[in-house]
């Protein structure tokens, strides 16, 4: 139920947002969208250097540090969604931002005979922007900079603490190229 309003949350706020100014579309790599990732970007309204960004990401990832489990491979798709502010004046900017990502994922293990199973997981993690924007009202947009990240803990059904994406104390480089329209 969670995901339906995520996604529908998601499909509306693009046309909520039509009539501001300086909005976008980016492609990232790494950062919030761990491998790649396509995202709306706003400002709240014309006058300020506030704004927001949205998207979704497809994750593939060898690394046995991603969740606690030690999983062989995990893939799946995750949606980040931040609020930044853009420092500077012109088109070159310095952005600081504030977000979280949800992810749904699929962890592929060998078990003791050599058969593998996947185990279906999600989790949370949160994450700052800190970077460099190259932005014009319209035209070309490109970003890069680093994401420090770090997991947010959850509860299962009976009370136990579940880490889900294991994040804490990573720090992921990012760069992202985009269009301002």
């Amino acid at each position: 139920m969670k995901f339906k309003h995520l996604f529908l949350f998601l499909m509306l706020l693009p046309s909520c947002l039509y009539a501001q100014r300086e909005q976008g579309v980016f492609l990232e790599l790494f950062g919030a969208s761990t491998t790649v990732g396509v995202h709306y970007d706003t400002r709240f309204n014309d006058h300020t250097r506030w704004g927001g960004r949205l998207g979704f990401s497809y994750t593939n990832s060898k690394s046995q540090d991603f969740f606690e489990s030690a999983p062989e491979n995990t893939s799946g798709w995750s949606f980040p969604i931040a609020v930044n502010y853009l420092i500077g004046k012109g088109k070159h900017h310095a952005e600081i931002g504030i977000g979280v990502s949800y992810g749904l994922y699929k962890c592929k293990y060998h078990d003791k005979a050599g058969r593998e199973v996947q185990h279906d997981r999600s989790g949370a993690f949160g994450f700052f922007d800190l970077g460099y924007r190259y932005q014009s009202k319209r035209g070309i947009m490109m970003r890069a900079g680093i994401n420090p990240g770090v997991a947010l803990g959850r509860h299962d059904q009976l009370g136990r603490n579940d880490p889900g994406v294991d994040r804490a104390a990573v720090i992921y480089p990012y760069i992202s190229l985009g269009y301002n329209f």
